[in-house]
């Protein structure tokens, strides 16, 4: 993101026309950016797309090692929304932030994260398993909110 604004600014910083557009900002990241998530530029830029992501259940248990492994089961569906309104289930096989939380330390504001990994996701329900070094308290599908999502709330579950 970076570079691709240094370099918006570079081609742009006389101030004189012609001006920038998003246009301009969308090509910049495009070549800065991973043919791994290029995918991900075109649904944000170009399409309007929005993904409903939800965590079903959320469980752990220690293991022999002292880890805990979490096991998360999640939903995830990929819409497009076109200019009249009109929405298109679209499949789904993109990289989504997967994180686990432990409990918060006295004074802290948010949960202590354990592990935060990228993850394929596709279309439909899945089981996602991951192990962490310490007993963890929550977890999230995209937790930090990175994709348009309408429902983010239950993109994070508790641990039980």
């Amino acid at each position: 993101m970076d570079d691709a604004l240094r370099r918006l600014f570079e081609k742009h910083s006389s101030g004189a026309p012609p001006l920038p557009i998003s246009l301009d900002l969308y090509r910049e990241l495009q070549a800065v950016t991973p043919n791994q998530f290029q995918s991900l530029l075109h649904d944000l830029f170009e399409k309007n797309t929005f993904w409903d992501l939800e965590i079903d259940r959320a469980t752990a248990q220690q293991t022999a090692a002292g880890t805990w492994q979490v096991m998360l089961n999640v939903r995830a569906r990929k819409v497009v929304v076109d200019e009249m309104g009109i929405e298109t289930e679209m499949p789904m096989n993109d990289l989504v932030q997967v994180g686990v939380f432990g409990a918060t330390e006295k004074g802290e504001e948010s949960r202590k994260p354990l592990y935060m990994q990228l993850h394929r996701i596709r279309s439909g329900s899945q089981t996602i398993t991951v192990t962490v070094p310490s007993k963890p308290t929550g977890t999230g599908i995209d937790p930090n909110n990175l994709l348009v999502d309408r429902d983010p709330e239950n993109n994070i579950k508790n641990v039980r």
